[in-house]
């Protein structure tokens, strides 16, 4: 057998291996989802959404990328909040937590995400107690504190929008089955990552958006000007 032909087999054995290990990860990942392992479910979904697995692994692979962007954007205004608040160790700990959200991008894991939240809501724990503590606040912790949550909210309602984003991909990907190998390794990878991916990218917003309101509503009842928050709601 030539060098080419015996690395061509060996790359397509290591390419089913995959496809039946995300096959059998994903079967398991449906069978939890009311409906995921339903035959009719699965046929209505993909007749009438038109969706197949490459548009499923590039959708979810997009909301990641969008993820992404957005944490780290929050990331940093967290830092610049816990800043102005005297709170230096837990800024620094954020900006470096965006420096490896940057790094990482959409290749963010379900552990990864774990982090960031966990992060996250310790320093936002310490900026509410900073705030319900404080008297008062000065001229310019009041104005850093609004600019910084101008830019938050906006920030908080896209990442709501890539979460919705996310549990449709989920729920369309749960009527599609497993993938084949002909699907390629987009999607294969993609069944590998959406049971653990996207219910983290879920959590985290969740929790994301209801920590940040907290926040905000403490904001205002110091004296700091927020933008409108009616509309950040998300649910699991």
């Amino acid at each position: 057998m030539k060098k080419t032909q015996f690395f061509n087999a060996i790359w397509i054995f290591l390419f089913t291996v995959a496809a039946s290990s995300a096959s059998a990860q994903f079967s398991s990942f449906t069978d939890k989802i009311p409906g995921g392992g339903s035959k009719s479910t699965k046929s209505s979904k993909a007749s009438i959404g038109g969706e197949n697995w490459k548009q499923v692994a590039s959708n979810f692979q997009s909301a990641r990328a969008d993820i992404a962007r957005d944490l780290q954007v929050q990331a940093l205004l967290s830092a610049d909040i816990a800043e102005a608040l005297g709170l230096q160790s837990e800024a620094a700990v954020m900006r470096a937590e965006a420096s490896k959200i940057e790094e990482k991008g959409d290749a963010l894991g379900s552990s990864d995400l774990g982090a960031i939240g966990e992060k996250s809501a310790s320093t936002n724990e310490l900026v509410k107690e900073k705030l319900s503590s404080a008297e008062s606040l000065t001229a310019e912790q009041t104005a850093a504190l609004g600019a910084a949550a101008t830019k938050y909210i906006p920030s908080l309602l896209a990442t709501i929008k890539t979460a919705t984003m996310v549990k449709d991909t989920i729920s369309t990907a749960s009527g599609l089955g497993a993938p084949k190998f002909s699907d390629g390794r987009s999607a294969i990878s993609a069944a590998k990552d959406i049971p653990k991916v996207g219910p983290a990218i879920i959590k985290l917003t969740v929790n994301s958006v209801k920590q940040g309101t907290d926040m905000f509503s403490l904001m205002n009842t110091k004296g700091v000007a927020t933008p409108d928050t009616s509309e950040l709601a998300f649910d699991m």
